[in-house]
């Protein structure tokens, strides 16, 4: 039954919020070297991250808000599933937000009007949401890697007769902070993506509280992307001539290499031509790392692009 501390196999639960359209479940979904990624879709949005690139080839998914079903699932992935693969729950916020509107309906609720809850039935939506906790904790306890995607929220505090904004929060039940080894803000920039930890320490030593980091699967899991960060820094542009010559030696070299490879596609070799091709604007990349995130962006774009013509 016991184990020497270095013997304990374990997993991670991240917790992973930020504004819609960050990149949170492209993030959480990301190419692994390995195993399957489990997705509990309460938003319907799976089906989404069909076709994008750099998504895991092995998906499993389920779509469903009921709490039984939910439970049930995270049952059968414990059975089926393997130490290593990575669960994905998209998003807690919905799980919460579908259980109050339930509580209130039966607290006799009307479709114009607010109803409040009862002591009980506060009561019945945090026992539910506990349940959902246990089985995501128990899953990283038998060694697989848990993400909870969650809405971006204000936190306020009452000061005297007004409100303080006191920070950011998940929009989830506050027991969840406690459950999870990092929370992790993802944040976007035109095509720069940026995760930062938040609101408390994170349990990895490679993380810092506060800090910022590239939006990639290896700034998570160092060990389940070094493929990945391979890849990114031996061929920054696929298709290069100069791929031979390895990472560019700095951000001049990489806007060159850029246009190079992309000036046709985008329609020019200047920035506004780049913002056009977007469609939107942004602050010109300033290192080397932007110009490959912009690269697979243009990448990404020309491919929907292909997909709706067909």
């Amino acid at each position: 039954m016991f184990q020497r501390l270095d013997q304990l196999r374990t997993g991670s639960l991240f917790i992973i919020t930020g504004q819609a359209g960050a990149g949170k479940s492209h993030l959480a979904a990301s190419a692994r070297r390995g195993g399957t990624v489990w997705v509990l879709d309460t938003e319907g949005a799976a089906q989404n991250l069909l076709g994008k690139p750099g998504i895991h080839r092995e998906i499993q998914a389920v779509q469903t808000l009921s709490l039984r079903q939910l439970l049930d699932a995270m049952r059968e992935i414990k059975r089926v599933g393997r130490p290593g693969d990575t669960v994905i729950l998209d998003s807690i916020s919905k799980v919460l937000q579908a259980m109050r509107s339930y509580a209130q309906q039966r607290a006799g609720a009307e479709t114009d009007r607010k109803a409040a809850i009862s002591y009980d039935e506060h009561a019945s939506v945090n026992r539910n949401m506990q349940a959902i906790y246990t089985g995501l904790t128990e899953l990283k306890q038998a060694g697989f890697h848990v993400i909870i995607i969650g809405h971006l929220a204000k936190k306020y505090q009452a000061n005297g007769n007004a409100l303080a904004d006191v920070g950011l929060r998940v929009l989830a039940d506050e027991h969840i902070n406690y459950e999870a080894d990092a929370i992790l803000l993802v944040e976007r920039n035109g095509a720069r993506r940026t995760v930062t930890p938040i609101i408390k320490p994170p349990r990895q030593s490679h993380l810092q509280l506060n800090q910022e980091y590239p939006a990639t699967l290896a700034t998570l899991y160092p060990d389940l992307a070094v493929e990945e960060a391979v890849e990114a820094k031996v061929t920054p542009f696929p298709g290069d001539e100069a791929r031979a010559n390895g990472t560019p030696k700095n951000a001049r070299d990489a806007e060159r290499r850029f246009f190079a490879r992309y000036g046709e596609l985008i329609g020019g070799t200047s920035w506004a031509d780049v913002e056009a091709f977007l469609g939107y604007q942004a602050d010109k990349p300033a290192t080397v790392q932007e110009w490959i995130d912009l690269a697979a962006e243009v990448r990404a774009r020309a491919g929907d692009a292909e997909s709706a013509a067909a």
